[in-house]
């Protein structure tokens, strides 16, 4: 996560640049991306939900840097008596107002699925902060980042010592997402779709476009099946006339568009790595199913 979040936040031409390659006008189609997503049921009614857990608390955040690291390393105990009532249905309704209903999950299942959730830091980091305290729970509902934009969901609604507001967890349950349970965020990456779902804008941030050897181009190349769509970044370093610059360390915003073969639908849109990335339409459309492609706005 901290690796992640400095590429974010700074970019020294190459640095933090591992997903983008350089010295050809193309990178090559990201096949070997497909196979995480092979077999996902695009068709399905209402489609596998793919989120992510990137934790964020209703508050805002945390109040000192040891609970964020104890927040995004999953460690918590438990101060308060769960409540045993479970309620009998938990929804996910997304921006164009599609919507499905589950039955809900227990507060001790969310518990044990937040203690257990994704986590991208590193083992020494979470080794060195105390666990942060859970001091009660609700059941109410949370804005939670799906790969089709974001989706109102009940969950339930964890107060945490050192965290301001609540911490939500999703109170579906696990059939109601892919492989059954949530996923890490892909940092900095997302798409959007075109009205006909054949043209994809693939965003990520890198170096800037400015002219000289701080600047460059990118350009992408896209691998298709039935399943899901990935697209690979390559780097185009502008040219230099002399000998080694300092740069500035910014990050730009960047993008680059490929056409697909069939509208994209509901497949699944991954990076080069093969994880999931959020895609929206570039417009609304009419509403054709939960979580769909074209249905929804990030």
């Amino acid at each position: 996560m901290k690796v992640k979040l400095a590429c974010l936040a700074l970019l020294l031409i190459a640095a933090c640049g591992a997903t983008h390659g350089s010295g050809n006008a193309y990178p090559s189609p990201p096949t070997s991306a497909l196979a995480a997503w092979e077999g996902f049921p695009v068709t399905k009614v209402p489609r596998p939900i793919i989120a992510y857990w990137d934790l964020r608390p209703t508050g805002g955040g945390f109040t000192s840097g040891n609970g964020k690291i104890a927040g995004f390393c999953n460690k918590f105990t438990l101060s308060t008596v769960l409540p045993v009532q479970v309620p009998a249905q938990a929804v996910a309704t997304w921006a164009n107002g599609a919507s499905a209903a589950y039955p809900s999950i227990s507060a001790s299942a969310a518990f044990f699925a937040m203690s257990h959730a994704p986590s991208q830091m590193q083992n020494q980091d979470c080794a060195a902060v105390e666990p942060l305290d859970v001091t009660g729970v609700r059941f109410g509902t949370a804005q939670i980042t799906t790969d089709r934009g974001a989706a109102t969901m009940s969950a339930w609604l964890f107060t945490v010592t050192g965290v301001m507001g609540d911490l939500p967890y999703p109170a579906l349950p696990p059939p109601a997402f892919w492989k059954g349970s949530m996923t890490g965020l892909s940092l900095g990456e997302s798409a959007t779709v075109s009205p006909d779902g054949r043209i994809l804008t693939f965003h990520f941030t890198g170096a800037p476009s400015t002219a000289g050897p701080c600047g460059a181009d990118y350009s992408g190349a896209v691998a298709e099946s039935s399943s899901a769509v990935a697209v690979a970044v390559l780097a185009i370093p502008h040219e230099s006339s002399g000998g080694p610059v300092m740069c500035t360390a910014i990050a730009a915003f960047r993008s680059v568009t490929v056409a697909l073969a069939t509208p994209l639908g509901g497949r699944v849109v991954a990076n080069a790595s093969g994880d999931a990335v959020e895609a929206c339409p570039e417009t609304v459309p009419p509403a054709s199913g939960p979580g769909l492609g074209a249905t929804a706005r990030c």
